[in-house]
């Protein structure tokens, strides 16, 4: 079980070669599991990058779901916010919604989720992903889980890790408050990512079958670009079951960008998500602050077309020639 504690390091203001010792911060009295929830519909990169809510206290069978989403592998994450601790109760419950999601047909979800769209995000955004997602799933529904609350039980990352064997993802992600003395509050996240289980056997993932989608929604060149300009950096490209990311090379599990073709609020269209954080992490080189300014800033993968699709792919395009340059001709 890991136990945050945080500490400040500040210098003297007389001298600033000598540090004074460690002061440490004491935890918050907040309620943090009464405003979790809030936090995360406000912006859920709080809890992972590459997610867009699409349900919020959704009702299964005789539960409600408390968040429900949707990944760029393309997969449905079921959220479970606890009020404090994150153990095998939690799990449970986060496996008994999954298994209940995984029965319902793709007109019954739609039914169930559509409703709600206006709790989570814009409706006009969400309907068209949803619906693109459910027609392309056929039989194979992937779900993973996520766990999100105070503090992690003993136990529950070996229980994800063995769980995680039979294909079954899940990541906990835990928050704990501190305050500094009359100062401000931090909010310090500590995650349990997913365990890596065998690959699940997937039908019609290439790249053409994504790149057949973006003809289709009137994106076909457009979409290719995206694909060029990422191989030619060096980054590979992986097909999901309606979009491609790109990964760094040393870790495919992870995720830079991603593109999806189909429809969107203002119609067809590419719908991006780029992660400056995401490369500074991955790339020493490139720092975050300058990466965010040559990028801009994409919410739940922002959906373009036309005029703005080609600026935004110039902008891509600039900032991996200038980070990535291309081997030089002998």
């Amino acid at each position: 079980m890991t136990r945050l504690a945080v500490w400040t390091m500040e210098t003297r203001n007389d001298d600033s070669s000598v540090q004074r010792e460690p002061q440490k911060v004491g935890r918050s009295h907040i309620q943090l599991e009464r405003q979790l929830e809030d936090w995360i519909v406000n912006d859920v990169t709080l809890i992972g990058e590459g997610l867009m809510l699409v349900g919020r206290q959704v009702s299964i069978d005789d539960g409600r779901l408390d968040l429900l989403a949707i990944d760029s592998q393309d997969r449905w994450v079921v959220i479970e916010v606890k009020p404090g601790m994150v153990g095998s109760g939690a799990l449970g419950q986060a496996i008994y919604y999954a298994a209940s999601l995984a029965r319902l047909d793709a007109d019954e979800l739609f039914r169930k989720l559509e409703g709600g769209f206006n709790k989570v995000g814009d409706p006009k955004t969400l309907s068209p992903r949803v619906r693109e997602l459910l027609a392309d799933e056929g039989d194979d529904r992937e779900i993973a889980l996520l766990l999100v609350g105070a503090g992690i039980h003993p136990g529950l990352e070996r229980t994800s890790e063995f769980l995680g064997r039979f294909g079954l993802p899940i990541e906990v992600v835990s928050f704990e408050v501190f305050e500094l003395d009359g100062g401000p509050q931090l909010l310090i996240r500590e995650v349990v990512d997913e365990p890596v289980g065998p690959p699940r056997p997937r039908g019609r993932l290439t790249v053409d079958a994504i790149r057949a989608r973006a003809v289709d929604a009137g994106v076909g060149e457009q979409f290719d670009r995206f694909v060029e300009m990422s191989e030619q950096a060096g980054l590979p490209v992986q097909p999901q079951r309606s979009s491609v990311r790109v990964a760094p090379p040393s870790d495919r599990r992870r995720f830079l960008m991603y593109a999806s073709p189909g429809a969107g609020a203002s119609g067809e269209g590419l719908s991006i998500w780029v992660g400056p954080k995401r490369f500074a992490e991955w790339f020493p080189h490139i720092d975050e602050d300058e990466a965010t300014a040559a990028l801009g800033r994409y919410n739940e993968g922002g959906h373009f077309g036309g005029e703005e699709l080609d600026k935004r792919l110039d902008q891509i395009e600039r900032f991996l020639n200038a980070h990535f340059p291309p081997p030089e001709d002998d």
